[in-house]
């Protein structure tokens, strides 16, 4: 089987305990081997990548694929966030450039944690409306409980704001932007205070941290592994039995899926259609 994933956005108060703990289940593609089947491989290791893989790996074996790297010092503190725009290129930068077909240019995430890996980390619940009308029947306490399981794991709830962001928001009240919402995660109209995902020290937390709940006997990561394609079965019931990738030595993999496994595309609204041609 083969499916496409999606994550709602998310806001968290951070826990210090093992934050970088994932970096233990991490390893490069050009050193990865195995002959193990897997009952879901996950395309993609960002913002919703992550989070299916440490929650999938509570009962399931699972394989994260990532085609970029793991994320240094770089990009991960508040003074150094406009870095990965500013040293984006087409080779292996966290950030990579790319023009959208009416002409607009625009980046995204290319490093383990997705996008959450280089924004400039706001976090807001998403808008009821999503929920009322996205034709999906929610269980809305089982949304509130990944809410609340990402809010404890990564987001901040500031005390207060610095320069910046305070004349940001008394800018917008002036405008009319209201009401004033002070502080909440809610998705809300006028002006408010969200979460973020730097910590008051001005260090980021992103989607890759949440790795750090995952089963580690169940889990592996491989990154600089680029998916070339999803491998169907010749039977008559057509599904997913695996994937090839190739590492940055440019050497070919493949890896399968348990009978009745899954195959999950998390590579982005851009990256995931990229395997439907």
């Amino acid at each position: 089987m083969i499916s496409f994933s999606t994550f709602t956005q998310w806001e968290c108060t951070f826990n210090t305990q093992g934050y970088d703990s994932y970096l233990s289940l991490t390893q490069e593609a050009a050193d990865f081997t195995t002959v193990e089947e897997y009952d879901y491989i996950i395309i993609g290791g960002g913002t919703t990548g992550c989070p299916l893989a440490a929650t999938l790996s509570e009962k399931f074996s699972v394989l994260l694929l990532e085609r970029g790297g793991v994320a240094t010092s770089d990009i991960l503190y508040e003074n150094r966030s406009l870095n990965p725009l500013l040293y984006a290129n087409h080779d292996d930068s966290p950030a990579q450039n790319f023009i959208s077909e009416d002409g607009v240019l625009n980046t995204r995430g290319r490093v383990l944690g997705g996008s959450s890996m280089i924004n400039f980390g706001f976090y807001s619940r998403a808008n009821d409306y999503f929920y009322e009308n996205s034709g999906i029947e929610w269980d809305m306490s089982a949304v509130e409980s990944a809410y609340a399981w990402v809010e404890n794991s990564i987001v901040t709830r500031t005390d207060g704001l610095g320069k910046w962001q305070a004349s940001v928001f008394n800018a917008l009240l002036e405008a009319g932007v209201g009401p004033d919402n002070g502080f909440t995660l809610d998705h809300v109209q006028g002006t408010k205070i969200g979460g973020s995902t730097f910590d008051d020290s001005g260090r980021r937390h992103g989607a890759v941290e949440l790795l750090s709940k995952a089963n580690p006997a169940y889990l592996k990561v491989v990154v600089h592994a680029i998916v070339d394609r999803v491998i169907f079965s010749t039977s008559k019931s057509l599904a997913a039995v695996g994937v090839t990738y190739h590492d940055s030595q440019g050497k070919h993999h493949v890896v399968r899926l348990r009978r009745g496994g899954e195959v999950i595309l998390s590579a982005g609204a851009i990256g995931s259609h990229n395997f439907c041609y």
